[in-house]
C-alpha cells in the first residue's frame, strides 16, 4: 500500500504577523502519480509543486496569506490497485480536497470508488487526470460488461475532470495523415491501405486502437485493419518484442486471420517503458515498413535511452504547450525551478493544480466560508467549471495571474483562467479541448513539424489553415 507523505510547497511565513491575523489555513491536494512503473515522468510532480509554490506566493501578495495549498503525495504505480488505494490514503489519512492522477486506467480505478457501493471507498472529492487520454472517460453513453466501471466511465456524478485531450481527437487527425496524399495511404503500391495497430492492453490502448481503426474505415474505406495488443503487465526486458515486430509486418491480419497483404503502416499505442523496447526491436528488424508513434513516445527518457537510434522517428501527440502568456510565464518558472524547459504533459499537471487551487477559492467565496479549510470536495467540484467562465476576464498562469484572479474572486467577479497547455475549459463532460502536434525527432529533440487547433474546429485543422482564413 502506497504511503503519503505531505509535501509542502515553499512557503515563508510571515514573521511580523499580528495576534488579530485571520486564521490560517491549509488546503490539502492529493497526487497519485507514477513513480516506479511504465509512466514514471519526475517533471509532472515538479510542475505540480511550480504551481503550489505559484498559488502560495500569490495569495500573500494578494492580502490572502492566511490560505496556503500544500501536497499529499502517493505513487500511483500506472497500476489501478495502486492509484486506488493512494487515492484513499491521501484522502482519508492526507486530508485532500481533491486527487491529480496520471494513466487512464489509473483514473477510472480511482473514479470507480465512487460508484461501488461501499461507503468505505467514498472520496467525496473531484478527480483530475492529467495524461488519461482514453475516448472513454467521461463518455455518458460508454458501456462495459462491469457495472461499476460504466458509471466511472459515464461519469454521471461529475467527480471526474481531465486538463489533457481525449484521443478522439488525436485519433482523427492520426488517420487524415495516414490516409492522404496521391496514394491515399497505400504506400507499397499493392492497391490495399492496410494499417496495423500495435496497443498495450488496458482502458487507452484499446480505446485509442479502436478509434483509429474506426477512423481509418470511415476515412478509407475497404482498408483494412489490423490490431495486436501486449500485456500491460509484461516484463520488458523479457517480453519478446521482436516476435510481434515480425507479426506486425507479414501478409498475416492477426485480427481477422486472414492473408491481406503488407501493412503499409504501423501505428504504436503504448507506455514509454514498452515503447523503447518495442522500437529497439523494430529498428533491429530493418523492415522498411512506415513506423509511426503516438503521444507516449514523447517521453524525455525515450531519447535518454535510445538517442540517435530514433533520429527522424515521427509520430502525433497533444501539444506540449498551449498558445500565448500562460506558456511563456510556465516555460520561465519551471526553467526557473528545475533548470529544465517543460516536457510532454508538465503544462497538463501544473493546470490540473491550477484549476483546482482556484476552484477551491472560488467555492469558499460562493458558500460564504470564513474559513476554506472548511470547503468540501463537493464544493471544489461544483466550482471547476467557474474558474473558466467565458465571460470572466482572462487571467494567467504564474505569479500575478494568480494573484489577479484571487482578487477577481474574492471581488465576486467572474474569471477565465488561460492555462499553459490550452484554453483549460471544461465542458459538461469534464474533459477539455486543445491543440494536437505532428512530430518527428530532429538532432535528438523532439520537434513539432506541424499543430492542429481543436478548440476551433473539432476536425483539427492545421493552424496554418486556420490562420489565413
Amino acid at each position: 500500500m502506497s504511503s503519503v507523505r505531505i509535501a509542502a510547497a515553499a512557503l515563508v511565513a510571515c514573521s511580523a504577523c499580528k495576534d488579530h491575523a485571520p486564521k490560517a489555513t491549509t488546503v490539502v491536494l492529493g497526487q497519485v502519480l507514477d513513480r516506479t512503473g511504465s509512466i514514471a515522468t519526475p517533471s509532472w510532480t515538479d510542475s505540480i509543486r511550480l504551481a503550489v509554490g505559484t498559488a502560495n506566493q500569490a495569495l500573500k501578495q494578494s492580502g490572502h496569506g492566511e490560505l496556503r495549498f500544500e501536497l499529499a503525495d502517493a505513487n500511483s504505480g500506472n497500476a489501478p490497485a495502486m492509484a486506488r488505494d493512494g487515492a484513499l490514503q491521501v484522502v482519508r489519512k492526507g486530508g485532500a480536497k481533491a486527487v491529480i492522477t496520471d494513466s487512464s486506467q489509473d483514473d477510472i480505478a480511482i473514479v470507480s470508488l465512487a460508484y461501488d457501493g461501499d461507503p468505505a471507498h467514498e472520496l467525496s472529492v473531484p478527480v483530475v487526470c492529467m495524461a488519461c487520454t482514453t475516448p472513454a472517460i467521461d463518455d455518458p453513453v460508454a458501456t462495459d460488461p462491469d457495472p461499476v466501471k460504466q458509471a466511472a466511465l459515464r461519469n454521471s456524478e461529475g467527480w471526474n475532470f481531465r486538463t489533457t485531450m481525449s484521443d478522439a481527437y488525436q485519433s482523427r487527425v492520426l488517420a487524415h495523415l495516414l490516409t492522404s496524399g496521391p496514394a491515399k495511404g497505400d504506400a507499397n503500391g499493392d492497391g490495399h491501405l492496410k494499417l496495423a495497430i500495435y496497443a498495450s492492453d488496458d482502458p487507452y490502448g484499446r480505446g485509442f486502437s479502436q478509434t483509429l481503426a474506426n477512423d481509418v474505415r470511415q476515412l478509407a474505406p475497404g482498408a483494412s485493419v489490423e490490431q495486436l495488443f501486449h500485456d500491460v503487465k509484461a516484463v520488458p526486458a523479457e517480453y519478446h518484442w521482436a516476435a510481434d515486430v515480425g507479426r506486425l509486418t507479414d501478409r498475416r491480419n492477426e485480427t481477422t486471420g486472414k492473408v491481406d497483404g503488407l501493412p503499409d503502416a504501423v501505428v504504436v499505442i503504448s507506455f514509454p517503458k514498452f515503447e523503447i523496447n518495442f522500437t529497439r526491436a523494430w529498428l533491429d528488424s530493418g523492415t522498411g515498413v512506415r513506423l509511426v508513434h503516438t503521444h507516449n513516445f514523447r517521453a524525455t527518457r525515450v531519447l535518454e535511452v535510445l538517442a540517435a537510434a530514433v533520429e527522424g522517428q515521427e509520430g502525433t501527440s497533444q501539444a506540449v504547450l498551449g498558445e500565448g502568456a500562460s506558456a511563456r510565464t510556465f516555460t520561465e518558472d519551471l526553467k526557473a525551478l528545475t533548470g529544465q524547459a517543460p516536457a510532454f504533459r508538465d503544462a497538463a499537471a501544473y493546470d490540473a493544480a491550477m484549476t483546482l487551487m482556484l476552484a477551491t477559492i472560488h467555492a469558499a467565496r460562493r458558500n460564504h466560508l470564513a474559513d476554506a479549510g472548511q470547503v468540501t470536495g463537493a464544493m471544489v467540484r461544483d466550482s471547476m467549471r467557474a474558474v473558466n467562465d467565458p465571460s470572466g476576464e482572462p487571467v494567467d498562469a504564474g505569479v500575478a495571474g494568480f494573484a489577479r484572479a484571487v482578487q477577481l474572486i474574492h471581488e465576486g467577479r467572474a474569471v477565465n483562467y488561460q492555462g499553459a497547455s490550452g484554453p483549460c475549459d471544461f465542458d459538461a463532460h469534464g474533459d477539455v479541448v486543445a491543440q494536437l502536434a505532428r512530430f518527428h525527432v530532429h538532432s535528438g529533440q523532439f520537434v513539432d513539424a506541424e499543430k492542429y487547433d481543436c478548440s476551433r474546429d473539432r476536425e483539427c485543422p492545421p493552424l496554418r489553415q486556420l490562420g489565413s482564413k
